[in-house]
């Protein structure tokens, strides 16, 4: 019997309840401290998810010998320092999207990885859901011929992406930060890679970060990847992926367990694959990274973040202009 992924968490953000869920689920980690900059915070979250040890500070759950691997779901500006200090005392290291705000920071973080052996990634759900494994077989197969355009649409005008530091420039919010991950990642798992990527965005404040952008990405063998981001208005999320002879539309593509295929507009197949909860698939993949020693993901490798958040870094600049 191998023993499970023991992991630490530094934040108490919305997103980990759901993490610690998923991870529960794995039957191959579970979580053995959490962290917060308020103790009572970490305290009440620890109570209510039956996590053993809580801190009032992050080193503390660094420095935990009972812990394997950090998971670490910051202010994004706070990615690149924590996951350096976890790597450094030899945590394995897992992080929420974006990776880091700089491509230079993330190939720093993969050095420092390959040279103790620790493993390392973004924390990227979508490729390891089971729906797009039959959708990555009607690709390969050319059921429908060939794959020539697909359409990334994600928009939210409330909640917590649309206040706080998710709004300020310096924190790194912003609905490209937001987003990337998502769109980057699977461009390419569907596509192929990425040749150039060109977009604009709108500043609704200009002290703020972008609340819209709009991406378009040319992926090898001219395929063309659009991303649609808007904190202003509602429309339509999901993804469209278009062929010669069909389109698959695929309603919340991030959680996706449906995918739908449509001939003329008329619907000829559903695809379905239960989703017993999003995050356990790729929690499932990176334990099993772990366990085996690796110290990149084959799907969502850091040098592919690199490369993304080098996309980002030109885009911004170009925003600027």
């Amino acid at each position: 019997m191998r023993k499970p992924v023991r992991y630490g968490i530094i934040s108490t953000a919305s997103i980990v309840p759901r993490f610690v869920h998923g991870m529960n689920l794995t039957n191959s980690g579970h979580v053995t401290a959490i962290g917060s900059r308020d103790l009572s915070k970490a305290e009440k979250l620890a109570a209510d998810l039956n996590i053993p040890a809580s801190y009032g500070s992050y080193e503390a759950v660094i420095d935990n010998p009972n812990v394997d691997a950090l998971y670490i779901p910051l202010v994004n500006s706070m990615h690149y320092e924590y996951a350096k200090k976890a790597l450094l005392n030899n945590k394995h290291v897992l992080v929420e999207k974006p990776f880091v705000l700089h491509k230079d920071q993330a190939l720093e973080l993969a050095e420092i990885a390959e040279e103790r052996k620790l493993f390392l990634s973004e924390a990227v759900k979508t490729p390891f859901l089971p729906v797009y494994g039959k959708i990555k077989r009607i690709i390969a197969e050319e059921t429908y011929g060939k794959i020539h355009f697909m359409e990334f649409r994600q928009s939210y005008t409330g909640g917590s992406y649309t206040e706080g530091w998710n709004t300020q420039k310096e924190a790194g919010g912003g609905v490209l930060y937001g987003n990337e991950a998502y769109f980057f990642h699977m461009a390419e798992y569907l596509g192929g890679r990425v040749q150039s990527v060109n977009g604009c965005a709108s500043f609704s404040n200009p002290d703020h970060a972008e609340d819209q952008c709009a991406l378009s990405a040319i992926l090898e063998g001219n395929i063309i990847a659009a991303l649609s981001v808007s904190q202003k208005v509602l429309f339509n999320n999901g993804l469209t992926i278009r062929f010669d002879k069909a389109r698959i539309e695929i309603p919340d593509y991030w959680k996706a367990s449906k995918a739908c295929v449509y001939q003329n507009d008329e619907l000829i197949e559903t695809i379905e694959y239960e989703c017993r909860y999003e995050f356990v698939y790729e929690l499932t993949h990176y334990n099993e990274c772990i366990l085996n020693g690796l110290v990149f993901s084959p799907l969502t490798p850091v040098s592919s973040s690199a490369r993304y958040i080098g996309y980002c870094e030109d885009l911004y600049r170009s925003f600027k202009k």
